[in-house]
């Protein structure tokens, strides 16, 4: 089919169930991966070209404009995750090509100015300088302006939250080309690796304090400090936060939050390979993956440039999380994404978890309706997290509370996730007893 970016199709003359099962380094599977690589760095050739300039200042709400630094920086990250497979053939041209593209605005005079003018944010402005110099791309000119900047007396005036502290450490370490010391994981304490997340009620900037703080933890995946809390606890909140993105179809912080795997260099479990089937299917469906189901009634407004500005401010930002977590995935020793494996379940705990999950028509209903039976028996935990969920947010306490009981009788009790809902309940009971 034909989108709003004319991409060809990625998987012409390529079976994804052939690929099921193999080792990432098949060429099949490997080849799917690289083409979706591929593809956010074509995204990327076009946000730099409409908005690396001027940012984007066309939204209905506020929150949907930005200025530029922040798809420079996104840019400058999405390289450097995709700079382990910079080399191969059908990348190489077009990551070159894209630093060229980069580099007279991420070190134009405008972005001097800022540097010099904001010290308390320095460092965060000149995010794609930095990671641009990490790529052999220095600037010794720009350096210089922005050590004068971070020595200046206001450089630590701006108080960010846990993990925006964890970015710092992690730019300032790669600017200065040092191995972060104690401080790194004295802030990772702080943050949401070290405490979990309210996963029945947590806002937005709670799930993407999850899925940053990791990313800036291991370098993307370069370094694999010690988590401050064992790593199966830290990934099954990151299963319980894919659960609910694919719910309510924000496939930006799903793709985030399935970055937890190969950030920390582990094996996929069953939920997040399912989660990446669902995100890969709908990228294949549509030609590119979408934020999610709204923006097309503005989109039908538009015409023209103003109308690729809106789709590129409105979608690029998940495109390019997509691609990073393609090239996350192509990390030597990482289990291919695509292949659903687990203990098995019965049929009939999956049919009833499935009962007590209400039909909305999103895309993961209909990846799941489309897995064979073996691989929907693999899925139990990721059903319980969508069931539990979806209880909380519609209010249904009775529902959560059979909900733990089957988890108890089927072994799958032990997560975050379920500990929270048995302490709500609890608290529930007691606040019951009160008088009126």
């Amino acid at each position: 089919m034909r989108t709003l970016y004319d991409h060809e199709k990625l998987l012409d003359g390529v079976n994804p169930k052939q690929c099921l099962g193999r080792p990432l380094q098949d060429v099949g599977t490997r080849q799917r991966l690289l083409s979706r690589l591929s593809l956010a760095l074509r995204i990327a050739e076009r946000t730099i070209q409409f908005l690396g300039a001027d940012g984007f200042h066309g939204a209905d709400l506020p929150e949907g404009n930005f200025a530029a630094e922040k798809p420079l920086a996104e840019t400058a990250m999405l390289l450097y995750v995709a700079s382990r497979e910079r080399s191969d053939p059908g990348v190489q041209e077009r990551f070159d090509g894209l630093v060229q593209d980069l580099i007279p605005y991420a070190r134009s005079k405008q972005m001097g100015w800022e540097v010099l003018r904001y010290p308390s944010v320095c460092l965060q402005l000149a995010t794609p300088h930095i990671l641009l110099a990490r790529l052999g791309r220095r600037d010794s000119l720009f350096d210089d302006l922005l050590a004068r900047s971070e020595a200046a007396y206001a450089s630590r005036g701006h108080e960010v939250v846990p993990y925006r502290e964890l970015e710092i450490i992690w730019l300032r370490s790669l600017w200065r080309n040092e191995i972060p010391g104690r401080e790194l994981e004295e802030t990772a304490r702080k943050t949401a690796l070290g405490n979990p997340i309210d996963l029945l009620n947590c806002s937005r900037d709670d799930a993407y304090a999850l899925t940053h703080a990791v990313m800036y933890y291991t370098d993307f995946g370069n370094w694999q400090p010690p988590l401050p809390r064992p790593r199966e606890e830290f990934l099954g909140e990151s299963a319980a936060v894919l659960a609910r993105a694919l719910i309510i179809e924000d496939y930006d912080l799903a793709a985030e939050a399935l970055m937890a795997w190969p950030l920390t260099s582990s094996v996929w479990s069953s939920a997040a390979a399912f989660g990446f089937r669902v995100l890969a299917s709908l990228e294949d469906k549509v030609g590119f993956l979408p934020a999610g189901p709204s923006a097309s009634k503005r989109l039908l407004e538009l015409a023209g440039d103003e109308k690729t500005k809106y789709a590129l401010a409105s979608s690029y930002h998940t495109a390019y999380v997509m691609g990073m977590l393609c090239a996350l995935s192509l990390k030597p020793g990482m289990a291919s994404p695509f292949e659903i494996v687990g203990p098995p379940f019965s049929a009939t705990l999956i049919e009833g978890l499935e009962a007590f999950i209400p039909k909305t028509g999103a895309h993961w209903e209909q990846v799941f309706r489309s897995l064979r039976g073996n691989e929907q028996a693999a899925l139990g935990p990721f059903l319980l997290d969508v069931a539990i969920i979806q209880s909380s947010r519609k209010g249904e306490f009775a529902q959560m509370a059979s909900l733990l009981e089957i988890a108890t009788q089927n072994g799958m009790a032990g997560t975050t996730l379920c500990a929270q809902s048995a302490e709500l309940l609890s608290r529930m009971a007691s606040f019951g007893g009160w008088d009126d």
